[in-house]
């Protein structure tokens, strides 16, 4: 006899429990067409058999096991740009101290928390760069977020609301940018140029000054004029050591007047915040006009040293050695065969300037090398000036030379 299974649409033939279901001979089959069963329904139909559901139905026969499914392959999520806020957040996009406090004409305009939370998404050259290998959790989120807020979040800020740069990295922009002034940029003597100037006065017997502005000559300058007073107190507590107990008037005043008068002037090249962006504020300030100056770097005196021209402008002459390290560098020297007719100790600060000038009259010499804080700008000025003779700004050379770190 043959029992009907509704739910399946088909007949199968009645057999005895435990012996497997045979399906009914061909054309048996009603005119109800076969219905797929579910992956859920067959499952529950496999369950009922082997709870012994076979009485009623017999058991069923188990649906064919369908292949498995290909796993579905996930495409690479692209790394966050950094110029997304979720890629670098915002909380660390502020700027370097110094540029909140800048003279009004004389800094970058700081990136704000808006322009911070508004980055533009760029292309691939918006990533910051890679940080080095290694380095600490910490430093390397403090580094996303310095290069997002000296980038793309500047940038940000110049974009109108509602609306996008795309494709338009910060470093684009600078780019472009770079190119509409490179008209002005300035060219910097070289150490072969300097040491020519040098060489040419030491001949004509013709009083010449080489002077270096680093950031100990900057912030003194900027003490309570681009900066306020306590800024760079926190700043620069170097600053006592470098011959400046503290910036007031008359040391800006003195130290202005020689940086205008110098015949040579170094320069930094960096453009940090306590280098470049306080050069021109400063000179603003005092009303230096930089574009009179003969401008060379800030540490033309290593320059003179790296490329072998030191020794040489030095043989012949009679050499005056000034500052802390004046014994060991004037032994130094002697050991090379220069003719070192003096030694002046060290330079109790700018205050102690007027003994110092007093003190280097009374020796004979051709050149005076200098290593004596920021008061060596003033005393090269006022030596040439004053005295008639060349003097060179030598600054830390004279540490790392007796020290043995750097050689003759």
């Amino acid at each position: 006899m043959v029992t009907g299974t509704p739910e399946a649409g088909i007949r199968r033939a009645a057999v005895k429990p435990g012996h497997r279901t045979a399906r009914a001979p061909a054309g048996a089959r009603t005119a109800v067409p076969r219905k797929p069963a579910g992956r859920k329904a067959a499952a529950r139909r496999r369950s009922a058999g082997r709870r012994g559901h076979t009485a009623a139905h017999g058991r069923r026969r188990a649906a064919p096991r369908r292949a498995p499914r290909p796993a579905a392959r996930r495409e690479p999520v692209p790394a966050p740009q950094a110029s997304t806020p979720k890629a670098v957040p915002a909380r660390g996009a502020g700027t370097a101290p110094l540029r909140a406090t800048h003279h009004p004409h004389g800094g970058v305009a700081p990136a704000g928390q808006a322009g911070a939370a508004a980055g533009s998404a760029g292309s691939a050259k918006a990533l910051p760069p890679a940080e080095p290998a290694g380095t600490p959790g910490g430093y390397a989120e403090g580094y996303r977020d310095g290069v997002f807020a000296g980038g793309e979040a500047l940038v940000a800020q110049h974009i109108p609301p509602d609306h996008i740069l795309p494709a338009v990295a910060a470093a684009d922009l600078i780019a472009a940018g770079f190119r509409q002034y490179a008209p002005s940029l300035t060219r910097l003597a070289s150490p072969h140029e300097v040491a020519d100037q040098i060489r040419g006065a030491l001949d004509a017997q013709r009083p010449l000054s080489v002077v270096r502005l680093g950031d100990g000559e900057l912030l003194t300058l900027a003490a309570d004029t681009v900066l306020p007073g306590e800024q760079v107190q926190e700043l620069a507590p170097f600053l006592p050591y470098a011959g400046v107990p503290r910036s007031v008037p008359e040391i800006r005043a003195a130290l202005a007047e020689a940086i205008q008068g110098a015949d040579w002037v170094g320069v930094p090249i960096s453009r940090a915040p306590t280098f470049q962006g306080l050069l021109f504020p400063v000179m603003r300030h005092f009303g230096i006009d930089w574009s009179r100056l003969k401008l060379t770097s800030s540490t033309i005196n290593y320059s003179l040293h790296q490329t072998g021209l030191l020794l040489p402008i030095l043989q012949g002459r009679r050499v005056l050695v000034i500052g802390s390290q004046a014994s060991g560098l004037g032994a130094l020297l002697l050991s090379h065969g220069i003719h070192v007719t003096g030694i002046i100790g060290s330079v109790a600060g700018v205050m102690d300037v007027p003994r110092v000038v007093q003190e280097t009259a009374a020796h004979s010499f051709d050149i005076a090398l200098v290593a004596a804080g920021v008061p060596a700008v003033i005393l090269c000025r006022r030596i040439a000036g004053e005295l008639g003779r060349v003097a060179l700004d030598f600054g830390h050379l004279a540490d790392k030379l007796v020290t043995g770190e750097l050689h003759l």
